[in-house]
């Protein structure tokens, strides 16, 4: 039984993962043993359920011997969720595929093929309307040979073409054993608006037993605003990476959306417009949401940023006074409780008494009231003199200590 597709069909949400595919525009390269420990940290936000819920896409067989190496090793060694490999709509590269990842305990099977105009004359040299036959034979092919494993079909350039055309194909494609047909926005250039116009259009021309899958790139940064709209639209499954990683500006980070769909379920209608309480078989473990970006963010070499959600450094971290007062007053959720984050205290240019204070208790040092002013002044004085906002925490050592010698005298 394919449980990707049985929990689309019972309105579960699954995520693509496509961290192993990233390198275009960050230039990252994830060795066997990283794609593995990713592929079995990710599955454990499932709570057991990863298999439902979870497609780890191990890499594209077209890039090289080594990477179809790699593709092999995951598969062999991850057994929490379904492995899925990429390749070209060509017999040979699926041939390739199949064998690639036949012993992964859930494999999965995706060929890219063109679904735009313009990706059919370069990439088939046909027009469209003749590539559809190709891409029926192609389909019957690849399940014909796959047997048991599930094979889907990535429609690269979707939204670039027609929703009839769309529709026309993903129904001929599923008659073939296709599991699921993944929508892409290849160019990244999908407004909202169009697109809820076009998913509007598409599902009223879709069979009930077609089941899409999105892939958004996030070149204008409507990625989650989009995947929002294909989930309120039926679409269960969606494309993203950690930290957001993948071509050009990437795909929607993965612990945003995992954030997003899992916390206050019952909410979903009312803050998303999402008609789903229980899109998971389980409560997913949020606390688990950090730690991955950060082995993702070591793996990779690629830093978060302090504005990054959910994940980022800047997660409650304080460096003005005001936030010690009524911390709910300055966060849309409590981020210890929820994702087990605990709070960073700041020394910056905007400290306060409140903010030194605290980071001196932190650190294990204790002053007066006039010492703490003094502190205060020394610091402000110091950003400003050195153009440098926060101090590291060597440095606020050495501040205090200084201080604590001053205050014996």
């Amino acid at each position: 039984m394919d449980k990707i597709l049985n929990s689309i069909n019972n309105n579960k949400f699954v995520f693509w993962e496509e961290i192993a595919r990233d390198g275009a525009q960050a230039k990252t390269i994830l060795s066997a043993k990283q794609r593995i420990d990713i592929a079995k940290q990710q599955s454990k936000i499932f709570e057991g359920n990863a298999a439902k819920h979870l497609v780890f896409a191990a890499g594209f067989t077209s890039i090289s011997t080594q990477e179809q190496n790699i593709i092999k090793q995951v598969a062999d060694e991850v057994e929490e969720c379904y492995v899925a490999v990429n390749c070209r709509s060509t017999k040979n590269e699926i041939d390739l595929s199949i064998d690639i990842i036949k012993d992964a305990k859930y494999p999965r099977v995706a060929f890219v093929f063109p679904a735009s105009e313009r990706l059919s004359k370069i990439m088939l040299h046909k027009t469209l309307k003749n590539s559809i036959n190709t891409a029926i034979e192609i389909s019957k092919y690849a399940k014909d040979k796959a047997g048991n494993i599930p094979i889907d079909i990535q429609l690269a350039g979707s939204f670039d073409t027609d929703p009839n055309i769309i529709a026309e194909i993903s129904n001929a494609v599923t008659e073939q054993g296709i599991a699921i047909c993944h929508l892409g926005d290849t160019r990244g250039g999908a407004y909202p608006e169009e697109i809820k116009n076009y998913f509007n259009k598409l599902i009223s021309l879709t069979p009930e037993n077609v089941k899409y899958g999105v892939h958004f790139h996030n070149d204008l940064s409507f990625a989650l605003n989009n995947n929002i709209e294909a989930i309120k639209n039926g679409i269960m499954l969606a494309s993203t990476s950690w930290l957001g990683l993948a071509e050009r500006n990437g795909l929607v980070a993965t612990e945003l959306l995992t954030f997003l769909l899992s916390y206050q379920p019952e909410l979903l209608q009312e803050k998303l417009g999402i008609n789903a309480k229980d899109l998971f078989s389980k409560q997913n473990n949020l606390k688990l949401l950090k730690p991955i970006a950060d082995l993702v963010s070591e793996y990779t070499k690629v830093q978060a940023k302090i504005t990054d959600p959910i994940t980022g450094p800047g997660v409650n971290s304080i460096s003005t006074g005001t936030p010690f007062v009524d911390p709910i007053s300055f966060q849309p959720f409590p981020p210890e409780q929820v994702l087990g984050i605990s709070k960073t205290v700041l020394v910056t240019q905007l400290a306060s008494k409140r903010v030194i204070t605290e980071a001196a208790n932190e650190l294990g040092f204790s002053f007066t009231d006039k010492t703490i002013n003094k502190i205060l002044l020394h610091t402000k004085e110091k950003a400003y003199k050195l153009n440098r906002s926060a101090f590291p925490k060597d440095e606020l050592i050495e501040i205090f200590k200084y201080f604590t010698k001053k205050a014996k005298l």
